[in-house]
């Protein structure tokens, strides 16, 4: 540890490296040889010391990780049982990244999280690393950060404490000879909205117990009818819920299990496609691919981030994107139930995406020439208060299969393309999701999330399916539709199993897009089209375009018979026909929110429209905002207050865009359910004068 700053550039081979890590030093597999012969990947940008930063939105490295535990360990101003996480660079703002020019001095900020479990505190802690001091220390106050390791620890240590939950257990019929947590697996959630119990100044937890002892899996139903409630500042629970409940029954939920899975059947193996292209490139935390360059980043919160998206066009590198992440990925379970009611989940600023990532493996999770890249990221558990978390970021090619085609008698214009996929898993106790950002050669860009694993079910007295029995004895009865809702144990979800419902839920995700089309100044416009009305016109396709002058105008929603569409465009940059540069936001799938008007402004605002547009403001990230965790109706550090009535044309701005998904159970879902996938795409539009795709890509065959 401690070199100097160090890069180096990969040019040719097939001898490619497989790992390499943000910030650590460089570990090259012996005799390692990759079939992905269109890649060549280079060091990014490793072990560089503090003294000699290679760019403003380099990650924080292990030098500086060691400052800023030297600095907070002899600032004196942390008890004895502080502990610390949420680390990462305190990203500069805009303005001094975009004048960034080699010998440029810039700050070099860390974003802290300090949780004194003494004085029953939270802080957020700027540190600056260069002149080894603390910057400035805000008390949180009511409000609390997410998750961090040592809050498990504590939740833990309090259900083996707590003697009332031995015995509600024991009561169940379950053997608890020793600890409860060497008994029964425990599942430890944030603490969800729930005004009645809401404490200012406690930092809560709930627990839910696995109703099954035996099963490797810990996602089996819960038990139904218990539930507690922890406060780990003062170190108790403050509330058992332990009301009669479905009984206990063996249901079929442990997929580790193989008497529950079916027999598997030998797998062709997974071969890596060859290429003779040589058109990748990484070199510090630059890709190059084809046209397409940007920076990647990674924190223990948003996980991947890209930087400084730009196409390069005959030569001229134009911006499209200086920032784009997921900004919030909400899950919540829409059961009314006492049980189920505050299960809310912000998997992003109560869990951290960067914290839940996964390693992945070429050939299994990821195609077999894909690349992997591990990441340097802060652990004030270690010594060294970093570590390294392998293979968490991939990069691939794909076949984009024909993307241009043209037929004219005995001549065809053809394209075959490939398209770049960049992305990271993270594993989010029983949802998994793959984030991937998908580059074209068209110009265009697709986000893909990916959602897998297990649903989550509660316990029931039904065996077999009330409603499918209304609908049975219904069918045929009139001659007219009827309706038949469903009530009972599936009120709110479905049954997958005998004694087994699956919970109705939604998946939200929203994209944080600061888009810069041929730099900052940009504006926003509404796009629909529509059927053409009157007796004049028999059939007529028109559209129509809102431009949008201010923020608050900006919340707008998915609309399929509108095919409803945003466009951000550079009304200082002009086409030879005088259309103006821009991209659109094309929506695919998506829902409504489950949430009533009410809860429009606070945390889960962002799920009641699909479109926002909000005015560049440095810091703001996070459509739930900074500490969405245990935030009341008085928050306002959301996404719903951004978009405020501030004007947004001509001026720096960024699309927030929200997809969602209704996850109505089926009895495929259980015990695993198929993976699905939910997109946008970025479409140029006007952006180049003619299609990309054009020219050397194409061949004419006759």
């Amino acid at each position: 540890m401690g070199e100097p700053g160090y890069r180096k550039r990969c040019t040719t081979g097939e001898n490619m490296l497989h790992k390499v890590s943000f910030g650590d030093r460089l570990r090259i597999p012996k005799q390692r040889h990759f079939l992905l012969g269109v890649l060549c990947w280079a060091l990014l940008c490793i072990q560089l010391s503090s003294e000699g930063q290679a760019h403003p939105l380099d990650p924080l490295t292990g030098d500086e990780l060691i400052s800023v535990r030297d600095i907070l360990a002899s600032s004196g101003r942390f008890s004895g049982e502080t502990s610390f996480g949420w680390i990462q660079l305190d990203e500069p703002p805009k303005r001094i990244v975009q004048d960034y020019h080699e010998g440029t001095v810039y700050p070099r900020l860390a974003d802290v999280t300090a949780i004194d479990f003494q004085k029953r505190k939270a802080f957020r802690v700027i540190v600056d690393i260069k002149e080894s001091r603390i910057l400035s220390l805000t008390d949180l106050k009511t409000l609390q950060p997410g998750l961090i390791p040592r809050d498990t620890g504590l939740a833990t240590t309090i259900v083996n404490d707590d003697p009332q939950i031995r015995v509600a257990l024991i009561n169940r019929g379950l053997h608890i000879p020793g600890r409860v947590s060497d008994s029964i697996p425990l599942q430890f959630i944030p603490f969800g909205p729930d005004p009645g119990l809401a404490q200012p100044g406690a930092r809560l937890v709930r627990v839910l117990f696995s109703s099954d002892q035996n099963s490797v899996n810990e996602n089996g139903p819960f038990l139904d009818g218990m539930m507690a409630v922890i406060d780990l500042y003062s170190k108790r629970v403050i509330k058992l819920l332990d009301a009669p409940g479905a009984p206990i029954v063996n249901a079929p939920h442990d997929v580790f299990d193989p008497k529950v899975r079916a027999p598997e059947t030998a797998a062709e193996p997974t071969r890596a496609a060859r290429s003779n292209d040589k058109h990748v490139t990484i070199e510090d935390h630059t890709v190059s691919w084809k046209n397409w360059g940007f920076r990647l980043g990674f924190n223990l919160r948003e996980g991947l981030v890209l930087y400084q998206v730009a196409f390069d066009d005959n030569g001229r590198k134009r911006p499209v994107l200086y920032r784009a992440s997921v900004s919030e990925v909400l899950t919540s379970y829409d059961d009314p139930s006492q049980l189920w009611s505050w299960m809310e989940i912000f998997d992003e600023g109560s869990i951290g995406l960067g914290y839940s990532s996964t390693g992945v493996r070429p050939g299994y999770e990821v195609p077999a020439d894909a690349v992997t890249i591990g990441t340097l990221v802060p652990d004030p558990g270690e010594p060294r208060f970093h570590d390294v978390l392998e293979d968490r970021i991939y990069l691939y090619e794909r076949d984009a299969g024909t993307t241009m085609y043209y037929q004219q008698g005995p001549r065809t214009i053809s394209v075959q393309s490939t398209e770049l996929v960049v992305g990271f898993f993270a594993s989010l106790n029983n949802y998994t999701y793959a984030f991937n950002w998908v580059f074209r050669q068209d110009g265009s860009i697709n986000f893909e999330v990916t959602l897998g694993g297990q649903i989550l079910t509660k316990l029931v007295p039904s065996k077999a399916c009330e409603t499918c029995e209304k609908i049975k004895n219904a069918s045929g009865a009139e001659d007219k539709n009827l309706t038949v809702q469903q009530t009972g144990d599936e009120a709110y979800g479905t049954l997958v199993y005998p004694n087994v419902v699956g919970v109705n839920h939604q998946h939200w995700f929203n994209l944080r897009l600061d888009f810069d089309i041929d730099g900052e100044s940009n504006s926003a416009m509404e796009n629909t089209t529509g059927r053409i009305d009157g007796a004049a016109v028999e059939r007529g396709l028109a559209v129509t375009h809102t431009l949008l002058r201010r923020a608050s105008d900006t919340k707008r929603s998915m609309k399929d018979e509108m095919a409803r569409t945003l466009t951000v465009f550079n009304p200082a940059s002009v086409a030879q026909s005088g259309r103006l540069a821009g991209y659109s936001v094309v929506p695919m799938e998506n829902a409504a929110t489950a949430y009533s008007e009410a809860r429009e402004t606070g945390t889960v605002g962002f799920s009641f429209h699909s479109f926002w547009v909000t005015p560049y403001r440095d810091g703001e990230l996070y459509a739930a905002g900074a500490y969405p965790t245990q935030a009341t109706k008085e928050y306002k550090d959301t996404l719903y207050y951004y978009a405020n009535e501030e004007l947004i044309q001509n001026r720096d701005i960024v699309v927030w865009y929200s997809l969602g998904f209704t996850h109505v159970p089926r009895p495929e879902d259980y015990p695993l359910m198929s993976s699905m996938k939910l997109s946008v795409t970025l479409q140029p539009d006007g952006f180049f004068q003619r299609n990309p795709l054009l020219g050397r890509e194409s061949k004419d065959t006759r």
